[in-house]
Order: C-alpha cells, then structure tokens, then sequence
C-alpha cells in the first residue's frame, strides 16, 4: 500500500447507544445512535439517522471549543461516565447497566 492510504475503521462507543466513528473514504467524524436488529448479536448493531456527522475542519473547531463550552456549563466540565460509579463495582452490576451494555438485554430475546 502507498503512505497514507491504509484503511481506518473506527467506532468508539461514548453511551448508551451513541457511537463516534470515523471511516476511509469520508473525510468526517461520525457521531450517531445505533440500534440492535432483533435478536442478533453487538457485532450486527446497524446506525440509524439520528446522528450528525462533522467534516474534519468542523471537528477540529468543535475541539477547539471545549474549553469555552466547559466555562458556560460547568456541570459538563464535571461530568463523569457512569463507570466510575459505585455501582459499576461488581462485574455484574456493570453489565446491566443500560449506558454499558444497551445491547446486551436483546440477547436474551428470542429471534423471530
């Protein structure tokens, strides 16, 4: 392969059933809710439209803006992901929590 033109493939989950990915091919961040199709596994979750999705320029200047974003909301500033909770402590507690794992329940449901 030539110098940067490897393939990049790839998807982050940041909560619940919101993930940011970034793929070859389209020069944007992909911030978007995903859904699970009934009774298939995590690695079938398929994107849904409720999502938006930043040309690299808009994400480097949506970066930029943390900082001004953080002063006019603290309580974002603050804000810690539900893994550091006292509840995540068993292993057991951590996979049923809906923000985790929010495909995890549909495992269980019989396939049609």
């Amino acid at each position: 392969m030539m110098e940067g033109s490897e393939t990049v493939k790839f998807r982050a989950h940041i909560g619940g059933a919101h993930y940011v990915s970034v793929t070859s091919g389209y020069q944007c961040v992909d911030m978007r809710k995903f859904y699970q199709p009934f009774g298939s596994i995590d690695a079938d979750i398929k994107p849904t439209k409720k999502g938006v999705a930043l040309r690299l320029d808009e994400w480097t200047h949506l970066v930029g803006l943390i900082d001004v974003i953080n002063t006019a909301h603290p309580s974002l500033a603050t804000a810690m992901p539900c893994y550091f909770e006292e509840s995540h402590a068993s292993p057991t507690s951590w996979l049923s929590c809906c923000e985790c794992h929010p495909f995890l329940n549909n495992l269980s449901q019989p396939t049609v």
